[in-house]
Order: C-alpha cells, then sequence, then structure tokens
C-alpha cells in the first residue's frame, strides 16, 4: 500500500521554489500535476514520503514558502494533514 503526501500551492513559482528547496536538503520530492480529488489554484503539486511530513513544514516556514494544503494519500484517498494560515 502506497502512503504518501501531496502539497498544494498558490503558484507555480511557489512548488518550483519548493522543489529546489527540498532537493537541495536531500529529501525525495516530486512535482506533479494536482490530482482531479484535490482542489487547487495552482496545476502542480508536491508528492513527497509521509515520513517526511514534519520536515518539510518545517523548511517550507524557514524559507517562506507558502502552501495551501499538505494531504496525505492512504487507502486510495486523500486526507487533509495541514492548511496553511
Amino acid at each position: 500500500m502506497e502512503k504518501y503526501c501531496v502539497i498544494t500551492f498558490y503558484s507555480t513559482h511557489l512548488a518550483l521554489r519548493f522543489e529546489k528547496l527540498l532537493s537541495g536538503n536531500d529529501t525525495d520530492v516530486k512535482i506533479i500535476p494536482v490530482p482531479r480529488e484535490i482542489s487547487a489554484s495552482c496545476g502542480l503539486a508536491g508528492r513527497f514520503l509521509k515520513e517526511d511530513s514534519m520536515k518539510v513544514v518545517l523548511l517550507c516556514k524557514e524559507s517562506k514558502i507558502e502552501y495551501e494544503h499538505i494531504y496525505n494519500f492512504e487507502n486510495n484517498k486523500y486526507i487533509e494533514l495541514e492548511k496553511s494560515l
């Protein structure tokens, strides 16, 4: 069973900054189209391992990368874990 998280952004620029930030911090990340089940204003999302979620949130806050939502994908559905303020 596949377990991962998806993070959505307000803009393509933020998604690309996110990818660069995580790649530079030895975190496995992939930029993907936003899944149909998730509504977002930007067409790109980041996909990362569930066990990296705390690291991802901290890196985003430290680097001032704003995101919309973080979802956990498990049992073939997305569950919202966190919403940006």
